[in-house]
């Protein structure tokens, strides 16, 4: 039987498209030993073929691995079958560096897969659609209706507050006695030094959080990335600002300069979010994710390049009864890059509704379908 040695080579995904197609790259490593009695000097078109077909096993398998959230993993481990099929027609894969090693007796090559990421959440969809791992009964063929609203902001400027007190603190009297005799009837004489006080004045200074005011943060890319995303993985979406054309609910500007106006960014009242709900509902929309991005910390990272973090916290709500039942959320942090903060923003935002969204699909399917 045929030794088999793998060696990993560590490559992170990274996204080299966002227009038609996101793709995904990975890389990875296969070497082989040569059986005894086989060696010689060039590797066999056999045992070539044989090295790139596990290699492209090993290179879907970490892609896998980096891009299938916990609820896609399972869903994918009962259909492992289908979706190495699916591989070959959604990834282009890449050999070189063939390395035939006499000494050795090995025989090694390295493969580069390129996925297109939303082929894949496409295809999947399909698998669920046609009996996957979950099941989707009372489902409409096109899939179901989700509507949403992402809101972003962020900080304007910072105000830090400090309090500062005085206290006194004062030193006991200190003295000395001294004795003397001084003639034959034995007088003596006492004597006690002035006494001393002293008084020393401390300051300390109590600093408290600083208390930060916020800015609107246009979602438009953000929000045409979570459609995306949705419809890749065969839902219809229903964005806030086309339902509240139709039916009843506070407009998206409010929404803005509601979220823009809390301290806390996740502090929602119930009252606050009924009114999209109902419009949600008049409209007969089942689902309604509502997310929440705050642009956070930015850095230099370059010469003429910026990095900037927002944070995302989304949920999405079971409109179908009366009451509102939350079926599936998410709490994450993303990162984008620009030229300038400005650009390093925008790219995380749309990122966030991206990835965010891509992570949640396959938490909806497997709690609110």
């Amino acid at each position: 039987m045929r030794k088999l040695r793998m060696a990993v080579v560590a490559a992170p995904f990274f996204v080299l498209g966002q227009a038609l197609a996101q793709v995904i790259e990975v890389r990875d490593q296969v070497t082989i030993d040569i059986p005894t009695g086989l060696f010689s000097n060039a590797p066999s078109a056999e045992l070539k073929a044989e090295a790139r077909k596990q290699g492209v096993d090993r290179a879907w398998r970490r892609y896998m691995a980096q891009n299938f959230s916990g609820a896609r993993a399972q869903q994918a481990a009962a259909h492992e079958r289908q979706l190495r099929e699916l591989a070959d027609k959604v990834c282009n894969f890449t050999f070189y560096d063939e390395k035939f090693d006499k000494d050795a007796k090995t025989f090694s090559i390295q493969i580069r897969a390129s996925c297109d990421q939303r082929a894949v959440d496409a295809a999947f969809a399909a698998l669920a659609r046609s009996g996957g791992a979950q099941s989707l009964d009372g489902v409409r063929k096109r899939g179901p209706v989700v509507g949403f609203v992402f809101l972003a902001r962020r900080a304007a400027s910072e105000t830090n507050e400090s309090e500062v007190s005085s206290t006194v603190s004062t030193t006991g009297t200190d003295g000395t006695v001294d004795s003397s005799r001084g003639n034959t009837q034995g007088s003596a004489s006492s004597t006690m030094d002035s006494a001393s006080v002293t008084q020393s004045a401390k300051k300390s200074s109590t600093t408290r959080d600083a208390v930060f005011s916020y800015e609107v943060e246009p979602t438009d890319d953000a929000m045409t990335s979570v459609a995306n995303s949705l419809q890749s993985n065969g839902f219809r979406v229903a964005r806030y600002p086309d339902i509240v054309t139709q039916c009843t609910g506070p407009s998206m500007g409010d929404l803005s300069r509601r979220y823009a106006g809390m301290a806390i960014n996740t502090a929602w009242s119930p009252k606050d979010t009924k009114g999209m709900f109902e419009a949600a509902r008049q409209c007969k929309v089942p689902y309604f994710a509502f997310g929440l991005m705050e642009v956070l910390k930015s850095r230099q990272v370059g010469l003429k390049s910026f990095e900037v973090v927002v944070a995302l916290n989304v949920r999405v709500s079971d409109l179908s009864e009366m009451l509102p039942t939350e079926c599936a959320s998410m709490s994450r942090q993303f990162a984008g890059r620009g030229s300038d903060r400005v650009e390093a923003a925008r790219s995380a935002l749309k990122i966030a509704g991206e990835e965010g969204s891509r992570e949640l699909i396959d938490i909806i399917r497997a709690n609110c379908i």
